[in-house]
């Protein structure tokens, strides 16, 4: 189903990503061993990714790293261990062939068609050596991080210095970023830093981008032909103008209006409803950090766009601030994706969130 809300896995679930799928599928396929996948929330990156791998003849594993995160507020080795292991785990073919590289490295057993970590010794680097020595019989091992920038979060584990290493040393290993917080996740990788591990490695960068209005309307005929289900054009067109062309909004208010059988007003105060809950969450943690975040978003969403417009918003509803970390707390807006930077203007590019953040 075309609105289904949660993540996609075939070819036919996918709306006009036949390019970006392409582009993927073929970096892999010349043997680029770095890949990022970007672009904002909701615009479909691990739908992608989850078609991808599963289109790819190469052996694959995935981790979402935010997942990981949340649960375990941890990034740690031995935590991404278990997560790539798990991957692996009751995949028969994958682990009788990688069988015998991956009883080589300290601190994993294998059991059947399980694989656990079972000593202090484990490390992550060896692991990859492994997988990259099953890479040369099966062609290559495509290793997936989905919102990558959390693997900053690893303590003693530098990342970067094994992302490094990999790419330098590990030439049948190939390894697949996404992020949405893009900010956030260069932040962490540090391209630009002479003195970080990846400073000048190659990267393969594929964003993915809204849809156009024409497309967001096409998107939603689709979708309710697909189902048999009757709107009539201006209802369309009323959707696209309140959510425009980010698929995960659009995608939920076709689900809720097929599934639930409500009318467009209805289902856009729905949406409107599920989005505000889904910011409340993935904001709750910057917002107790500190609550000039909150304001700042409701200052942009109000079109105060400039940076001393937007200071003199917060100075007039909090009080003075200091310049240097007002615009601090600006620029981790901008690294974490709610806000964006044109020119000398500040805008919220998601519009179902601006609307929430009018009324925070």
């Amino acid at each position: 189903m075309l609105f289904s809300p949660y993540p996609k896995t075939k070819r036919e679930e996918l709306f006009d990503r036949d390019k970006e799928l392409r582009e993927l599928k073929e970096a892999v396929g010349r043997g680029e061993r770095l890949i990022l996948l970007l672009g904002l929330r909701r615009l479909g990156k691990s739908s992608l990714l989850n078609v991808a791998l599963n289109e790819l003849t190469y052996p694959s594993i995935k981790v979402d790293v935010r997942k990981t995160y949340s649960e375990l507020s941890s990034v740690n080795r031995y935590v991404i261990g278990k997560m790539l292991l798990s991957g692996m785990s009751g995949r028969k073919k994958l682990i009788e062939e990688a069988k015998l590289f991956l009883e080589r490295v300290r601190g994993v057993s294998v059991s059947g068609l399980r694989l656990e970590i079972t000593s202090k010794d484990f490390s992550i680097t060896e692991l990859l050596e492994a997988l990259n020595e099953y890479g040369e019989k099966a062609g290559r091992v495509v290793i997936a991080f989905d919102e990558a920038q959390y693997l900053r979060f690893g303590g003693a584990t530098r990342y970067d210095g094994i992302l490094a290493y990999a790419i330098d040393n590990l030439e049948n290993l190939t390894f697949i970023l996404t992020g949405s917080e893009v900010g956030l996740l260069f932040d962490f990788l540090k391209f630009n830093d002479p003195e970080a591990p990846l400073f000048g490695r190659y990267h393969h960068d594929i964003a993915l981008e809204r849809f156009n209005p024409d497309l967001s309307r096409e998107f939603l005929r689709t979708g309710f032909e697909e189902t048999k289900f009757k709107v009539t054009e201006r209802e369309i067109e009323g959707a696209v103008e309140e959510l425009d062309g980010i698929p995960g909004w659009l995608s939920l208010y076709g689900y809720i209006r097929v599934t639930r059988k409500l009318g467009h007003h209805e289902a856009i105060e729905e949406v409107l409803r599920e989005a505000k809950a889904i910011a409340g969450n993935e904001l709750s943690k910057l917002f107790n950090y500190s609550p000039r975040y909150r304001f700042i978003l409701k200052a942009i969403a109000l079109n105060y766009c400039r940076w001393k417009d937007i200071r003199d918003y917060i100075t007039l509803k909090l009080g003075p601030v200091n310049d240097s970390n007002f615009s601090a707390l600006l620029e981790n807006l901008v690294k974490a994706g709610y806000v964006e930077k044109k020119g000398s203007r500040y805008l919220i590019p998601d519009p179902v969130l601006a609307k929430i953040f009018r009324e925070l």
